[in-house]
């Protein structure tokens, strides 16, 4: 390589470390201001206005927004599908953060913007004033009127996402609705597929457009589609668990919040993670007896047939040959294809590995119609964590996707039957749509969403105590969580 390319590259890969790093500052720091929100709040229900503690944290909160205001007019945050974001980042949320989304939520506070000019005792008005009970803040009209009694100029409060029908219609009108995504999805697996099949070019331009268009709908609403893939589409496994796997990689990518190009390119590396299995007999595939040795060793070849196909594709990123190859290695001697060194897998392998596991664990297959149950799925791997996969990173994917995740069909305490819609800041705690008329119009009535946090008389108002299996009791996920 010339020396001045390897100057431009040298450049380009330290450009791109300072902006890694550069990011990750500013959520530490977005996260920062956060966590002293929620002492601010925490220490204005014990102290008076003039206490030390809560002048002291009022300071350091002021301290903070002053440092993210500059060269910004404001400082915003949203919390939408149970995420906070401020600008178009995700702020990692730990539990305390996820109480305070929570309070936020049950107060309808959607988002909160932070501008110039704004003062300690301002921030301590402000969290006073957010000790109102939670009916207090149902007529937005009235809560803007005290927000101006009270002196509180410099804060801006904005409904949840969810609550506000006419930005939601707004937004959604460039947004496709999830389950046309996700069909679109499988129809782009269906057509990469019959390409193989054919001795055909797989067409990049379709696999790259429907993966953007799975990244822009994730980045949205990660709940809807993740939702989908609850679904249980038995005669066309092959495709849907190819299409489940990109959702669950690039749901798990933007919740480490990686870039949007990365993104991409994890999704991409999700969607082609098994097209080495278009070598492998159908009759070995679907077959529901146990493998003879000579159609495991067969089965175990895939990896290798899907990095030679995908060399062999023109626009093809390297990304994907590596995650085909090394999807079910897992590092060690246990995993296939069998290589002399113990190999590092690529964390965008380990991510789609993780992926393909937990969906392979919980699908349905067509000689096997009775899946595991996704709280079972999410045991299976929590035992797996440290061994076979990261255990980071399969912290990070339960954080993501639940105990109970979206679209699971649960049985509560109560005698009710709901279907979960988000989680809370308690993984085994979600938040509830009660089912009634049981044909999706219950997502209409606002008031049959619940979370399974509230409390009376010092008890928990709902537990689940069982999950339902939605095909057999005939209940169409698609109406509920697309």
């Amino acid at each position: 390589m010339p020396e001045e390319q390897q100057v431009d590259s040298l450049d380009s890969r330290g450009e791109a470390r300072q902006s890694f790093f550069a990011k990750q500052q500013l959520l530490q720091s977005t996260r920062a201001v956060f966590q002293q929100l929620a002492g601010v709040l925490k220490n204005s229900s014990l102290y008076p206005a003039a206490h030390p503690f809560l002048l002291s944290s009022a300071d350091k909160l002021l301290r903070q927004i002053n440092e993210l205001l500059v060269m910004r007019k404001d400082v915003s945050f949203y919390l939408a599908g149970g995420e906070l974001f401020f600008e178009t980042n995700s702020v990692p949320v730990d539990q305390g953060l996820a109480a305070l989304m929570e309070q936020f939520t049950i107060r309808n506070v959607g988002g909160l913007i932070f501008r110039p000019g704004l003062t300690n005792e301002e921030i301590i008005r402000f969290a006073h004033f957010m000790n109102n009970e939670a009916k207090f803040f149902a007529d937005r009209a009235k809560v803007e009127e005290a927000m101006v009694r009270e002196g509180i100029m410099h804060i801006e409060i904005h409904r949840v996402l969810f609550v506000d029908k006419k930005a939601g219609a707004s937004i959604k009108e460039e947004t496709k609705k999830a389950t046309e995504v996700f069909m679109s999805a499988v129809d782009t697996v269906k057509d990469m597929v019959q390409s193989v099949h054919q001795d055909k070019a797989i067409n990049m331009r379709q696999v790259n457009t429907t993966v953007q268009t799975l990244v822009d709908n994730i980045l949205y609403n990660r709940d809807a589609l993740m939702g989908l893939t609850s679904l249980k589409m038995y005669d066309e496994y092959t495709f849907v668990h190819s299409v489940n796997v990109a959702i669950l990689s690039i749901s798990l990518g933007t919740y480490l919040s990686f870039e949007k190009t990365q993104v991409a390119a994890l999704g991409v590396a999700g969607m082609m993670h098994d097209i080495g299995k278009m070598s492998v007999p159908l009759e070995v595939i679907n077959k529901p007896d146990k493998l003879t040795n000579e159609e495991w060793e067969m089965v175990k070849r895939h990896p290798i047939e899907g990095a030679l196909m995908l060399a062999d594709v023109p626009a093809m990123t390297k990304l994907a040959m590596v995650s085909s190859f090394e999807h079910h290695q897992h590092g060690d001697i246990r995993g296939y294809p069998r290589m002399d060194d113990i190999v590092q897998q690529h964390p965008f392998s380990q991510i789609v590995a993780i992926a393909d596991a937990y969906d392979a664990i919980v699908a349905a297959r067509v000689y096997y119609k009775v899946p595991t149950p996704p709280e079972q799925g999410i045991s299976i791997m929590l035992q797996k964590r440290g061994t076979v996969f990261k255990a980071v990173l399969v912290k990070a994917f339960v954080n993501m996707i639940g105990i109970f995740p979206i679209g699971t069909v649960v049985k509560l305490n109560t005698g009710e039957i709901g279907i979960v819609m988000h989680q809370t800041r308690d993984l085994r705690r979600p938040r509830i749509l009660i089912l009634t008329t049981f044909d999706g119009s219950e997502k209409d009535d606002p008031q049959a969403e619940v979370s399974l946090l509230e409390t009376a008389h010092g008890n928990y108002t709902r537990t689940i105590i069982g999950t339902i299996e939605p095909v057999g009791a005939r209940i169409d996920i698609k109406k509920y969580v697309a």
